[in-house]
């Protein structure tokens, strides 16, 4: 399992348990908004990825998971503890504050925590475009992610 998920689930999480086997035999979707990567990893097929109020990413959970395009979810999959790694891998935390939302400005809400961000970054907010089969992504850079990845993680 990805995302940390524990053996022992909250409450909240069983009764998701229960809400999400109900739902699959009337076939409604649900839409889930959590912190909690263990829970999307665990439910989700589709996934959303949001920063400062704008979708950054979207795609399948596989995709998300084991190809992230955009830096933040490069940095939230690399800040949390996972069940299909090694135990005591040191975690990287995302440096820095999230931004004032009554202060943003044209650019990419994301560059001033961003290692990868570049001047075009400063002056344009990237659109959601494809980086793969129904994998979008927002960020000037996305195409090159799989290699600062490698060369950065």
């Amino acid at each position: 399992s990805l995302g940390g998920e524990t053996r022992r689930r909250s409450p909240i999480q069983l009764e998701l348990d229960r809400l999400v086997r109900v739902l699959l035999t009337v076939a409604i979707a649900l839409i889930v908004i959590t912190h909690n990567l263990g829970v999307v990893a665990r439910y989700a097929d589709r996934v959303n990825v949001m920063y400062a109020g704008k979708i950054v990413e979207m795609g399948t959970a596989e995709q998300i998971y084991h190809d992230p395009s955009h830096p933040y979810t490069v940095g939230l999959l690399a800040s949390v503890p996972r069940m299909d790694q090694r135990r005591g891998k040191q975690l990287v935390p995302i440096e820095g504050q999230p931004p004032d939302l009554t202060r943003l400005d044209g650019g990419c809400s994301y560059r001033p925590r961003c290692r990868w961000a570049v001047e075009r970054c400063t002056s344009a907010f990237p659109p959601l475009e494809d980086v793969g089969d129904n994998h979008k992504s927002a960020c000037w850079r996305s195409n090159e992610m799989k290699e600062l990845r490698k060369e950065t993680l």
